[in-house]
């Protein structure tokens, strides 16, 4: 099935656009924090990467919503790729110069970060006009086993790379990553479906188009308590900044920044693993999403106890694999159940909310937990992160909604545009 689903042009193209923009990413992330670190040896400075990626998403989300559901999503995608590929050109001229400096590093970051609150939910919204609903969790999973298959090999490289290449050349190569990114979403063929469907949205006035999208989320049955859940989740989330975990990795294990890169290497090998599978466990997923979603919350709960309790380095990359599969099933059925379920016209506004209050409840308390490995040993911070997770875990549980749901399609949208795109 997987096959088939790459035979779909439009469905592949995305599909690779997102592996090599990733394989960009992960060079910047892992360049950018080992250097602020070794400047500074601060966690709190460091998280400032987080708070300068966070805010924009915060205060733009209403606004890129509507951009989104109003204008060609295809469009949206190439021109934030040019974006930021223009932004890393920048920081590259930059730094070739000598005049870095970690303020200037926060800027770019910032503009990065409104260029992703665009991108992302055009992303997401785009991909269920490219396949059909039967396809759909397949397609999740898919697009998240090889994003993460591209996260485990950039940081078991990118760990080592930083330690013998020059900082400028891993900003070049995510230059160059834009670029390519942008140029295969170039050749997508979006269905003419989708394009008639986002005039109606054209004529809506900004702040009508926005108050509609807010007020269709809250009286949405599924996506309120999903996206709810999704903003929990982002306090205890902030734990895994690259940040936070190069603090545990050199103050409670006492390991180099290699062996941070290793860490984020396997659990990310485990999110590949985890994505195949629910993949391969699609019909399974689409009959019964919701106690996926609240078995691996309680899983990852007890997974992040463990994980501040690590009495070894190899205690805890063991660990770090099998974080991988419970994020991945968990995350493809929340992904899934909202595009099967949200209208179209608004899932632009859906995404962009979510992610703009989940990135306010990141940055908060990744400052905080920040601030808190400042002052006292990393493994408290961790141990807290545990507890809240069990608490999103039991929201979950208590709703109705989400425990019942399953995955259905409410038009005929994914499969007109999966005929269309196979042409």
């Amino acid at each position: 099935m997987t096959d088939l689903l790459l035979h779909n042009r439009n469905f592949a193209l995305l599909w690779l656009s997102q592996i090599i923009s990733k394989l960009g990413d992960i060079f910047w992330s892992v360049a950018i924090m080992v250097t602020i670190f070794a400047r500074t040896g601060s966690a709190l400075q460091t998280v400032g990467v987080m708070v300068a990626a966070a805010l924009p998403a915060f205060f733009l989300g209403p606004v890129a919503g509507v951009l989104v559901d109003r204008y060609p999503r295809k469009q949206v995608m190439i021109t934030m790729d040019m974006v930021r590929a223009a932004l890393v050109g920048i920081l590259l001229i930059t730094s070739t110069r000598g005049d870095l400096n970690i303020w200037i590093i926060y800027l770019i970051v910032a503009g990065l970060s409104i260029a992703s609150t665009f991108f992302e939910p055009a992303r997401l919204a785009i991909l269920p006009s490219l396949v059909s609903k039967d396809d759909l969790v397949r397609a999740n999973g898919l697009v998240m086993s090889t994003n993460q298959a591209t996260y485990a090999l950039g940081y078991a490289l990118g760990g080592v790379m930083v330690l013998a290449i020059e900082f400028q050349t891993m900003i070049a190569v995510d230059f160059v990553s834009f670029l390519l990114a942008a140029l295969a979403v170039a050749f997508i063929a979006v269905p003419e479906r989708e394009r008639e469907k986002q005039k109606q949205t054209q004529r809506l006035p900004m702040h009508r188009a926005v108050a509609d999208g807010l007020s269709y989320l809250r009286n949405h049955k599924l996506a309120r308590p999903l996206v709810t859940m999704e903003i929990l989740e982002h306090f205890p989330h902030a734990i895994w900044s690259s940040a936070l975990m190069l603090v545990f990795t050199t103050e409670a294990l006492n390991a180099g920044p290699e062996f941070w890169g290793f860490q984020s290497s396997i659990y990310f090998g485990g999110m590949f693993v985890g994505a195949l599978l629910a993949a391969a466990m699609s019909t399974r997923l689409s009959r019964r999403p919701g106690w996926a979603i609240i078995g691996n919350a309680f899983l990852f709960s007890g997974l992040t106890i463990g994980y501040a309790l690590s009495p070894s380095l190899t205690f805890t990359l063991f660990l770090c694999f099998f974080f991988g599969p419970t994020s991945a099933i968990r995350d493809v059925s929340q992904d899934s159940l909202l595009q099967s379920q949200v209208d179209p016209m608004v899932m632009g506004r859906v995404y962009a909310t979510r992610n703009m209050f989940s990135n306010l409840a990141f940055m908060l308390a990744g400052l905080s937990f920040a601030w808190m490995a400042d002052q006292t040993n990393v493994r408290w911070v961790y141990l807290i992160g545990g507890m809240l997770y069990f608490g999103t875990a039991l929201f979950a549980l208590s709703s109705s909604t989400i425990r019942n749901s399953q995955i259905t399609y409410s038009t005929t949208e994914g499969q007109e545009a999966s005929a269309q795109s196979a042409a």
